[in-house]
């Protein structure tokens, strides 16, 4: 062995060939390079994935929350339909093609016989309550298209409220 650790039999070794691969340990800082722009690509990918469900999570936020606010209206105003819809649209002005639908209607309080607005109270056992009902829905268009999932998907959510009235 010599001062450097290696063996005696290093200096057996032609030069040229020594050179030759001496080149490619010099080359080494280029894999960094081939590592990036294999990545990059991928990375990409997911980033953009990411901020499309992050839009699709956020969208869905505003459709349950236009619809609770369709339903605090409605707790106040119960046979104001069109004033439940109203308020579920204007609670969400950033999101386009939202539609609305707004019920009424009386319950028993321990839920087990429901009546809508035109029909009579029900006879129950329990005290007899009244409900609002608003379910909002949209049709989101993701800005790609993912295997398995559709071109645009379908997002809903329902708020029911009793009321004091």
């Amino acid at each position: 062995m010599n001062d450097t650790g290696c063996a005696e039999n290093e200096d057996r070794v032609p030069d040229g060939l020594r050179r030759r691969l001496a080149r490619f340990r010099v080359e080494d800082r280029a894999s960094s390079l081939i590592e990036c722009a294999l990545l990059l690509p991928m990375v990409i990918v997911l980033l953009l994935g990411s901020v499309d469900f992050g839009r699709a999570f956020y969208v869905n936020l505003e459709v349950a929350a236009a619809a609770e606010a369709g339903a605090l209206y409605g707790v106040q105003n119960p046979a104001d339909t069109s004033g439940m819809q109203a308020a579920a649209i204007l609670d969400a002005p950033d999101i386009n093609l939202l539609s609305s639908t707004a019920t009424y209607g009386t319950e028993c309080s321990d839920g087990t016989m429901v009546t809508a607005s035109n029909l009579p109270v029900p006879s129950c056992s329990v005290n007899a309550v009244t409900y609002v009902e608003v379910t909002t829905s949209m049709v989101y268009k993701p800005y790609f298209t993912y295997p398995g999932m559709g071109a645009t998907w379908s997002l809903a959510s329902k708020a029911r409220l009793r009321t004091t009235q």
